[in-house]
């Protein structure tokens, strides 16, 4: 194991295990809130505490604007932060692993004839969370539906648009394999179908699978933030009027730095510790692609001994 990877594995795991049981280590419940009082301490000078609370020693992240613990809404967010995006990404290579084989060992045209450019490639311009956020947009403004209802029709509808690419590039991975001489040999010697998918085509694209689900992950991470910088939160949006204020239903990070854009300059603490639990976040899942990527091509790289 690489150092690139071993390091990702560990942020990830942390994280992981943040989402698990960080409920249980928050120094502050979810419900607690900080509100206006006068305080007079042993010098007896007064002091009077409001939301939002610097981080300090009581509130190592602070609070936000309304005198909530920031560290345990993270706590609290990290698990549909995680595990959704890790489920949408195994969702999107399972289903559009299995169809881009099944296109790719059935095609018809020859592997090595160039496909015509199509006239709907301009469709790729499209910014992928444009399209999300108009056909949710409706239902995730106060939703009536519970944040986990909301949070599974957000990630089936994350799966099926994603689908797309993930079916197009293993579909061209399978199309060179069922080319190679050892496929050839065994449709030669009788091999069913099914026999050369499951002993040839899948333990050939197994380790492409494991690398594309980490890559997902990033990109579903990525379009999580974006949406949320349209107020789109996972789980559902809360809006207040007079002001129009978001908050997020689930405290995905996402929503969290959402809905913190205007505390840049005021109460940078609100807006910063999500982005960079967020960055972090991201950064060991590219560690662990990049890592994988290094550990399966130094496992099959091909030495010459002449």
């Amino acid at each position: 194991m690489n150092k690139t990877l071993l390091a990702g594995l560990l942020i990830t795991a942390i994280m992981i295990a943040v989402a698990l049981f960080g409920g249980y280590f928050a120094p502050h419940d979810l419900k607690d809130q900080v509100k206006i009082e006068y305080i007079v301490n042993d010098q007896g000078k007064g002091e009077v505490i409001a939301p939002p609370v610097r981080p300090g020693s009581n509130y190592p992240f602070g609070t936000d604007k309304n005198g909530y613990d920031l560290m345990a809404k993270l706590m609290d967010g990290a698990k549909y932060t995680i595990f959704l995006s890790v489920g949408i990404a195994f969702m999107r290579v399972f289903i559009g692993g299995m169809l881009g084989m099944l296109l790719g060992y059935f095609r018809t045209n020859p592997a090595g004839r160039l496909r015509a450019p199509s006239s709907w490639n301009f469709l790729n311009g499209i910014p992928i969370f444009l399209i999300f956020w108009l056909m949710l947009i409706g239902i995730s403004i106060n939703p009536s539906l519970s944040p986990l209802a909301i949070s599974i029709l957000m990630g089936a509808v994350l799966t099926v648009v994603g689908l797309p690419s993930v079916v197009s590039s293993i579909k061209d991975k399978t199309s060179v394999i069922r080319d190679r001489a050892f496929v050839v040999a065994s449709q030669s010697i009788g091999a069913g179908h099914w026999k050369i998918i499951r002993s040839h085509l899948f333990p050939h694209l197994k380790e492409s699978f494991l690398i594309m689900t980490v890559q997902e992950v990033i990109l579903v991470l990525t379009l999580f933030g974006q949406l949320a910088i349209f107020n789109l939160f996972v789980g559902g949006t809360t809006m207040n009027f007079d002001p129009a204020e978001y908050f997020s239903r689930t405290n995905e990070w996402g929503g969290l730095i959402g809905q913190a854009r205007n505390s840049m300059y005021l109460y940078s603490w609100i807006l910063f510790i999500p982005l960079a639990s967020y960055m972090l976040l991201i950064t060991g899942f590219h560690l662990v692609s990049n890592g994988l990527e290094a550990l399966y091509k130094k496992r099959y790289a091909k030495f010459s001994h002449f």
